[in-house]
């Protein structure tokens, strides 16, 4: 069957404007995916950064825990890091680690850039009241580990430029 309509007025293609259409959207849309690329990286690192301060704060809760316990109660140091638990009060230290966790210069001691400290960690230490005698001999610690480390560099202030930061709070049998 013959169509009635000439061989020249037949559509075979894409007008420009079709054309112009979609090469708008798809631009539109590119521009917003290139936009992300930025969030995405940045969410990455917090999220490295949130896992290598998990793995830090699980190995301090190990050092204390096989911190070995005293009779009578004293004050005990732990074999890695080499943090005071309390016999009884409180007790506030603070350990500057490098990327891999290992310390950085000494217990309580301000952090020295050309040492390359990457995270922080306080721990705040509570030791349960002996005077008390239906009290449980439990010693509660709260360890924050902030990063980066030289935004708070003195060992005696409590960290508040940090720009991130992993928080744990742990009880010790004693």
């Amino acid at each position: 069957m013959k169509s009635n309509v000439p061989l020249r007025s037949r559509r075979n293609g894409f007008t420009l404007v079709e054309v112009t259409l979609s090469l708008c959207i798809a631009a539109f849309c590119l521009t917003n995916l290139l936009g992300l690329i930025p969030v995405g990286i940045a969410s990455n690192q917090t999220s490295i950064e949130q896992t290598a301060a998990a793995w830090i704060a699980s190995g301090i809760v190990e050092d204390l825990r096989t911190t070995p316990k005293s009779n009578p109660a004293a004050d005990q140091t732990s074999p890695q890091y080499r943090f005071v638990i309390p016999a009884t009060g409180t007790n506030t230290a603070t350990q500057f680690l490098g990327q891999d966790g290992s310390a950085v210069g000494a217990l309580n001691a301000d952090a020295i850039p050309s040492e390359n400290p990457r995270y922080r960690a306080t721990l705040q230490f509570t030791a349960a009241d002996p005077s008390k005698p239906n009290q449980k001999m439990a010693t509660s610690v709260r360890i924050l580990i902030t990063w980066p480390a030289l935004a708070d560099r003195s060992a005696s202030s409590t960290p508040s430029n940090f720009s991130g930061s992993y928080e744990a709070i742990v009880s010790l049998n004693r």
